[in-house]
């Protein structure tokens, strides 16, 4: 029976394996290095869950909305890379994730992945950043 957390580490690994990513993680939430170019997190904030009240030969299945943050650093004199890359970025998980569905995780098809990019670069340890927000829908089902 797969958890939250097993989720979020099994979506953090296929992210890793985006070419444009740098590295995944579902255990933190904030860019450690500015020698990055784009960094992913499966982060706890905002988490949605939902579940059915019927119960189905001993299980319940849930639904949950797992946000996954791209950080994408602007560097000086590469503005539009980091900006494609933004705007890329959830589009690109999304494929990932719909092709390797099922390997830790299982996609809810019932409801829609949802993107919004932060309106306004963020500065974390004095580095601009833009902030793509993915919402990824997911079930599992845990007994009762």
């Amino acid at each position: 029976m797969a958890t939250v957390s097993s989720i979020a580490s099994a979506i953090a690994t296929q992210l890793d394996a985006l070419s444009f990513v740098d590295s995944a993680s579902a255990d933190g939430y904030l860019p450690a290095a500015a020698s990055v170019t784009c960094v992913a997190f499966v982060i706890p904030f905002d988490q949605e869950t939902t579940s059915d009240f019927e119960v189905m030969g001993g299980t319940v299945t849930l639904r949950h909305i797992l946000t996954v943050e791209f950080w994408t650093q602007i560097k000086t004199g590469a503005t539009a890379s980091a900006m494609a890359t933004a705007r890329d970025a959830s589009a690109l998980a999304i494929a990932k994730l719909i092709t390797m569905d099922g390997t830790g995780y299982d996609l809810e098809p019932d409801i829609p992945f949802q993107e919004r990019i932060y309106p306004a670069p963020v500065t974390h340890a004095g580095v601009p950043w833009f902030v793509t927000s993915l919402r990824v829908p997911v079930r599992n089902e845990v007994t009762a």
